[in-house]
């Protein structure tokens, strides 16, 4: 996880120069992947994930994913519902998409370029906003397994902190930003 960039416009007569900025070293950044899912009055705790000890580089993989909504989506989803996940070629292998057909979930058809149709991305915004303001050491701490230790604990603290009338308010825009997909044929919008 890291912070999300501030950018900073100037006009031509005030650009920066060479040695207005200065290299601070912060240590190398510690990361880790996280899974969450919500609806309109529900949600899952947040998932920590960690790599298949089976795969060639031992990162996330489909079979990963399949144990994971095994586990979760059972006790998330209620006939009807449509579930969203992003394209990522993780969530689209055969063996996800076996399981997703096996347990009777509909899956939404998800367009190439719309991030913006996914409210869970306006949440990792805020969630890592929300950890940084929490944990605000967490930005120049070396990559250790303390470190990782207190970023799962400090995520999971953000997770819980955040409310549910913003859960439930992304859910709400979901027909908003299906129809502002429609009417942009695809391509980017203003969520």
């Amino acid at each position: 996880m890291g912070i999300r960039p501030v950018w900073t416009f100037l006009r031509p007569s005030e650009q920066l120069v060479e040695g207005d900025v200065k290299e601070i070293r912060c240590g190398k950044s510690v990361k880790k992947m996280f899974w969450a899912a919500f609806g309109q009055n529900i949600r899952t705790g947040l998932v920590p994930l960690d790599g298949d000890p089976e795969s060639a580089r031992g990162g996330v993989t489909a079979r990963v994913i399949v144990e994971l909504y095994r586990a979760y989506l059972p006790t998330i989803l209620q006939p009807g519902d449509i579930f969203m996940q992003d394209g990522a070629s993780i969530h689209t292998a055969r063996i996800v998409k076996r399981l997703l057909q096996e347990m009777s979930i509909e899956v939404m058809d998800w367009p190439p370029h719309s991030p913006d149709l996914n409210p869970i991305e306006n949440l990792w915004a805020i969630l890592k906003d929300e950890i940084y303001k929490l944990y605000p050491e967490l930005e120049f701490m070396n990559d250790t397994e303390a470190t990782l230790e207190a970023l799962i604990a400090a995520a999971k603290e953000a997770w819980r902190s955040v409310e549910d009338r913003i859960l439930y308010n992304l859910s709400i825009t979901m027909p908003r930003r299906v129809q502002a997909v429609i009417n942009a044929n695809g391509w980017y919008t203003k969520y």
